[in-house]
């Protein structure tokens, strides 16, 4: 018997009202969660694209401080209008995050078409609703990239899913353009542009021997041969300028050693299986060979599902595993970059919830192997109790506070996570078939958890007392002090004594378009560790000097409350007591002639 070899049409207009709630339902929730955030906790990150959004909205072109911007350019067109209509930036801060908010959430809507493609309305709905309500929501309270990220790169997978389905002109032009929309969003995702042809491979094996297109259809997949053949001369002509050369990215080359980047390939997976809640990647195989008997017996839609499901997992793995590996991954696991594949993860353990799969219990004992495996060997340093870890790791967040019941005794955490291995298997082996949509409360649940717990850490470490008041002209007071058009230099002392101190600037930059440059006095860092600001020195006749040894000549500077320059104080905020200097000529400090003195003195009378 043959199955149907193109997906019927989803009907959207049927599911337009679930849909819509489910979005607004997701943009109130996000909305109301980010509004507990006081203000930015992750630094620099917000800054670069609070920054960003701000200088396309005066309409100049996108800056980070005094430099040009670098990243994803997507989210800073599209936040740049409400910073343009908000009428202070505390309150444009506010609207960003209702508009990450909704953004986030409009990833129901791919997330649906996708698994439309193979599932019925009440399960594609229940796929719709699991995508955003994944724990990584927890960026929508952040002014980050992620919030377009996920619905464009949700988009992407859609239109590859459709261009493997029928690989027409139309579609294959579709697909590249959604993968070009979220690399605009996140240049990570470009990645995905090679899921087409390896789903493509995948799926003529999965076909049956006659139903597989012949190499004549190989004349049809032009515009993808245009594309990159267009990208590798653009590659060409940019070496051959002379402007890039390998040697500029010889250190990250270096970086990746292959033996290194497969380890951490299998704690990507292991950090995969915790954030779906086991039970997925228990069932993966059997549902797996499913959509692959179905391509075998001729079904287009489930042998093209099948491989993109292969091809974008493996692809997005091996990029985090690979940046995980990395001197600048910090030997930690980073599901932030890994969530974009869980719609298609939840597509497949809805496949094998709704359908009649015949799952033998050999396949389901593989994937019970499988995940007892991948926890059983995750190393327990991975699951630490730090909010700035679980901030690029959320799937982490549960597991880190079942190691904090007994830290010395990391045996006890590992026993737990083979036992979940353990139980999951059971529950996909022994469940009643009628049962088991039941199985997907133990996904919402694992959500839910993590998802609280990494809201509630960042709730906490937003909730910083800055500023005196909630007006908005104390918020921005450099902005209100400053001549339209003058830019003001953030002059940092970097040192214990001034650590309670680097809210009081950090937020008074974000919250204040006239700050640029950033000169960082304090004492040399160690190597490795990011400083904020271009370092700078004191030289003896006072004179503030780059490292080039040039003198600072900043206009208005935002100091240290200690450090007396020679100058006027025109405002002073914060708490903290921050003052906004008027310098004449160069920047010249009157009770110091050293950095170490500079440490010394200006941040005298504050506590670390």
């Amino acid at each position: 018997m043959t199955v149907r070899t193109v997906a019927s049409r989803p009907r959207l207009a049927r599911a337009a009202p679930a849909l819509v709630a489910i979005v607004v339902a997701g943009t109130v929730v996000y909305g109301t969660l980010g509004g507990l955030l006081r203000g930015p906790s992750v630094f620099a990150d917000e800054l670069i694209y609070m920054d960003a959004s701000r200088s396309i909205a005066g309409g100049h072109r996108p800056v980070e401080r005094d430099r040009p911007y670098g990243r994803g350019l997507l989210y800073p067109v599209v936040a740049a209008p409400v910073l343009a209509l908000a009428p202070n930036e505390r309150d444009g801060y506010r609207a960003l995050r209702v508009l990450n908010a909704l953004l986030f959430s409009l990833a129901a809507v791919p997330a649906y078409l996708l698994a439309r493609r193979l599932l019925g309305l009440g399960w594609s709905l229940a796929v719709a609703a699991l995508s955003i309500a994944a724990p990584s929501a927890l960026y929508s309270g952040l002014v980050l990239t992620e919030n377009v990220a996920y619905p464009t790169g949700s988009l992407a997978l859609l239109a590859i899913a459709l261009a493997l389905e029928r690989p027409t002109t139309r579609r294959q032009l579709g697909a590249l353009g959604a993968v070009a929309l979220a690399a605009l969003a996140r240049p990570q995702l470009a990645v995905l542009v090679f899921a087409f042809p390896l789903g493509l491979g995948a799926r003529w094996l999965m076909l049956p021997p006659g139903a597989r297109p012949g190499a004549a259809a190989l004349r049809r997949l032009w515009p993808t041969a245009a594309a990159a053949g267009a990208a590798l001369l653009l590659a060409i002509a940019a070496f051959a300028s002379g402007r890039v050369s390998l040697k500029d990215y010889g250190d990250v080359w270096r970086s990746y050693d292959p033996l290194s980047v497969a380890r951490w390939s299998w704690y990507t997976l292991g950090d995969l299986t915790l954030y779906l809640g086991v039970v997925p990647v228990v069932v993966a195989p059997a549902a797996f060979v499913h959509f692959w008997r179905r391509g075998r017996r001729g079904s287009v839609p489930d042998a093209a599902f099948a491989g993109l499901f292969v091809a974008a997992t493996a692809l997005t793995v091996l990029v985090v595993a690979a940046f995980s590996s990395a001197s600048f991954g910090f030997g930690r696991m980073h599901d932030r970059y890994l969530f974009y594949v869980v719609p298609l993860w939840l597509v497949l353990f809805a496949a094998w919830l709704e359908r009649p799969v015949r799952s033998s219990a050999r396949l389901l004992a593989a994937g019970g192997v499988l995940a007892t495996a991948l926890l059983a060997t995750l190393p327990t340093h991975l699951l630490v109790h730090d909010g700035s870890v679980q901030f690029d790791a959320v799937a982490t967040a549960l597991w880190s506070r079942v190691r904090e019941l007994d830290p010395a005794r990391p045996g006890a955490l590992r026993l737990g996570l083979v036992l979940v291995g353990l139980a999951a298997a059971l529950a996909a082996t022994y469940v009643p078939r009628m049962l088991r949509p039941a199985l997907v409360v133990s996904v919402a649940a694992v959500f839910a958890a993590n998802a609280a717990i990494v809201w509630t850490a960042r709730v906490a470490d937003a909730d910083r007392n800055v500023f005196s008041d909630n007006r908005a002209a104390t918020w921005s007071w450099v902005d209100g002090a400053v001549p339209s058009g003058k830019s003001v230099t953030d002059v940092y002392v970097d040192s214990g004594p001034c650590l309670a101190l680097r809210d009081a600037f950090r937020w008074t930059e974000f919250f204040n378009g006239r700050i640029g440059p950033v000169l960082r006095l304090g004492l040399p860092a160690p190597p490795g560790v990011v400083t904020d600001g271009t370092d700078a020195r004191i030289d003896a006749d006072g004179i503030v000097r780059t490292l080039d040894g040039r003198p600072v000549r900043p206009g208005y500077v935002v100091a240290p409350p200690g450090l007396a320059l020679r100058g006027r104080r025109v405002a002073r905020g914060t708490v903290a007591g921050l003052p906004l200097w008027k310098i004449e000529g160069a920047l010249r400090v009157a009770n110091a002639r050293s950095n170490a003195q500079a440490v010394a003195v200006s941040c005298a009378g504050t506590s670390a």
